[in-house]
């Protein structure tokens, strides 16, 4: 490669490994600062997230937790763990993916212990819903609003979702009474006998079957129930499920009656969006096409070198060269005669040439071949010192010419 080339290829490569390592150290600060993830997520270390719940629960003896991002229908064992959904939203409790819900359902009637615990805020998707029901209880008439309950699981539901407050036999809704507290109701239970509590939902159980611990404002804001040989806990609030509560409000307690008698602990986050999407580095570490893909791009490394560098350096010309001005291209010619041919068989290489030229076609003079020849042979016979092919072929033109 040129000099003049070399400099601005070197410069391009050193911006552009300047910028690759800039936009890798920007996304390392993002991941670690933990907000490119959702509000209490395990990832998640800033006072929103539950990171510091997750890795308590790594620490102790005997307990095993572990993050899932992979699809709650593909995941294996959890009939014998308890599962964590920390900051679902309202609206995607009521409109669930069938599959998702059935998963759940397993769990707890194989023994697990599935909990969940609602954002406190209100997403796009609660609102909606909550419009829903405005709308179903303005409704007056007994068949008409059966008949628009049915269109609206038809639209909003369709058949791939569920709704988990018909199948599971709770309501839910925002109260308008105020409170910051949330009052233990079984004071016997060895739990703390009040929590700070922020979020405004509260509990409608409609089965018999549901336990509520917790009440705010005289509203069931944390129940439990038994499900098959395992159970479910769903709580109102996740605040003191955060990074914040374990720092400031930490009430281990209720903590350790959450994870219940399972040694293993799930935290989910399918739910939050936070899904495993295989890439392309991903297949080629499942598949160990690894060495492969190197291999590859070693070869087009070295077929860019090939093609920008040359093995052999350049011949490098004389720039002060130039041409003689006195010989002329007679000259070049005997000089180039005397290198290569020597003098005793110069007749003979002009012979060979006259007969590639005129011993055929309209200029045909093969007469004059045997002269030629005999010419030829006479000089060569002579003794070196008395040898003159000068003479030689002085005779040879003259017998062209009188013919």
């Amino acid at each position: 490669m040129r000099k003049g080339r070399l400099f601005p290829a070197l410069f391009l490569l050193i911006v552009a490994a300047l910028f690759v390592y800039g936009m890798v150290e920007i996304l390392i600060l993002r991941f670690e600062k933990g907000d490119v993830y959702p509000p209490y997520s395990s990832y998640r270390p800033d006072p929103l997230g539950t990171k510091a719940f997750y890795e308590g629960l790594g620490l102790l003896q005997g307990v095993e937790a572990v993050r899932n991002v992979e699809p709650l229908p593909k995941v294996s064992g959890l009939s014998g763990s308890t599962l964590f959904l920390f900051g679902l939203e309202r609206g995607r409790f009521s409109v669930m993916e069938r599959s998702t819900a059935e998963a759940l359902e397993d769990a707890a009637l194989g023994g697990g212990r599935v909990v969940i615990s609602f954002v406190p805020t209100e997403g796009l998707l609660d609102l909606l819903f909550e419009d829903k029901r405005k709308q179903e209880a303005r409704q007056k008439d007994g068949s008409q609003e059966k008949d628009d309950e049915q269109g609206r699981e038809q639209i909003l539901l369709g058949k791939e979702h569920v709704d988990l407050c018909k199948r599971w036999s709770v309501e839910t809704e925002r109260s308008k009474e105020k409170g910051e507290e949330a009052t233990l109701s079984e004071p016997e239970r060895d739990l703390p006998a009040s929590l700070p509590w922020y979020s405004p939902l509260v509990f409608k159980p409609q089965d018999n079957s549901w336990r509520t611990l917790y009440t705010r404002a005289g509203n069931p804001v944390l129940i439990e129930r038994s499900y098959g040989k395992g159970s479910i806990v769903l709580s109102s609030d996740s605040f003191f499920l955060s990074n914040e509560a374990m720092k400031s409000r930490r009430y281990p307690q209720l903590l350790s009656w959450l994870c219940g008698a399972h040694q293993k602990i799930i935290f989910d986050e399918t739910h939050l969006g936070v899904v495993k999407s295989p890439g392309i580095a991903t297949l080629l570490r499942k598949y160990g096409l690894g060495p492969f893909f190197v291999s590859l791009m070693v070869l087009a490394l070295l077929a860019i070198w090939k093609q920008s560098a040359r093995f052999v350096p350049p011949y490098e010309e004389d720039e002060e060269a130039g041409i003689d001005a006195g010989k002329d291209a007679f000259t070049g010619l005997t000089n180039l005669l005397r290198r290569n041919i020597p003098s005793d068989y110069v007749l003979t290489a002009c012979l060979e040439e006259w007969k590639r030229s005129f011993t055929h076609g309209k200029q045909n003079r093969s007469a004059l071949l045997p002269h030629m020849q005999k010419i030829i042979h006479g000089d060569r016979a002579r003794p070196r010192k008395d040898r003159n092919p000068v003479e030689a072929y002085r005779k040879i033109s003259a017998l062209g010419r009188r013919r």
